[in-house]
C-alpha cells in the first residue's frame, strides 16, 4: 500500500462532523424567499486541513488554463513525495462575483471529494456558481426560459426587405448572401432570415436603405 493511501485511511477513520452553522436567504424573482444551512470553504479548511497535517498531508488548489480551458488544478500531497491531483472545470464568462463563486465552490467541492469527506447541500456559491455555467454554455436561466418571446418581424417588413435586398443586387435565389447579409446587421446566427425578431428587421432595412443611399439607388 502506498505512503499517501495509508495516511487518507488513517484521515478517513476519524474525519470531523462539520455542522451547517450558517443560514442564507435568496430572494426568489416572484418576491418569495427560502432559507437553508450550509457549511462554507472557512469552516471546512479550519476543522479539516489540521487532521490533513497530522497525516502528513497538505491540499492545495488554483485556478489556470490547461488547454485553453478554465480550470482549477488541486493536489493532495504527501510527504513522501507522493500526490493525488485534477482539474475541475471553471466558466471563463460571467461576473467577478460568478466567476469567484464557482472558485469557492469547485476548492470546497474537491477538496471534500479528494479526502473523502460528505460534501454539503448546495450553498450560495454553488448557485452563482451554476448560473455561470449556464452562461458559458449559453443555456437560458429557468426566468430567462420563462420571459415573453420577443415581437417577431411583419409580413409588411419581409416584403420591404426583399424589395431592398432585390435593389442591392441579392434576387430570391441569394438566399445565402442576404442571410450573411441580416446575420452581419444583429450580430447572431440565423438560420433563417424569418428568425429575426421586429426590432432586428428594423436594423437591417435600416442599413440596407441606408447602403442603398449611399450608392445613389434609393429614391
Amino acid at each position: 500500500m502506498s505512503e499517501i493511501n495509508k495516511a487518507l485511511a488513517e484521515l478517513q477513520a476519524n474525519l470531523p462532523r462539520i455542522t451547517k452553522d450558517l443560514t442564507a436567504k435568496v430572494e426568489t424573482r416572484t418576491g418569495s424567499s427560502y432559507k437553508y444551512q450550509y457549511a462554507d470553504l472557512a469552516q471546512i479548511s479550519r476543522e479539516l486541513l489540521p487532521l490533513l497535517s497530522k497525516n502528513g498531508l497538505s491540499f492545495s488548489s488554483r485556478p489556470t488554463r490547461r488547454d485553453g480551458q478554465f480550470v482549477l488544478a488541486y493536489e493532495l500531497r504527501h510527504v513522501s513525495g507522493e500526490q493525488i491531483d485534477g482539474e475541475w472545470p471553471l466558466p471563463d464568462r460571467g461576473t467577478p462575483q460568478e466567476i469567484g463563486s464557482a472558485v469557492t465552490y469547485a476548492r470546497r467541492y474537491c477538496l471534500c471529494a479528494v479526502t473523502g469527506l460528505a460534501p454539503d447541500d448546495e450553498d450560495h456559491d454553488a448557485i452563482v456558481a451554476e448560473k455561470a455555467e449556464r452562461r458559458r454554455r449559453r443555456e437560458p436561466s429557468p426566468e430567462k426560459a420563462a420571459a415573453p418571446k420577443a415581437k417577431p418581424m411583419s409580413a409588411d417588413q419581409q416584403k420591404r426587405m426583399q424589395t431592398l435586398f432585390e435593389q442591392l443586387g441579392m434576387g430570391p435565389k441569394d438566399r445565402e448572401e442576404r442571410l450573411a447579409y441580416a446575420k452581419k446587421v444583429v450580430k447572431r446566427e440565423l438560420r433563417s432570415a424569418t428568425e429575426m425578431s421586429h426590432d432586428e428587421a428594423e436594423l437591417v432595412l435600416a442599413a440596407a436603405f441606408a447602403e442603398l443611399s449611399e450608392s445613389g439607388g434609393a429614391a
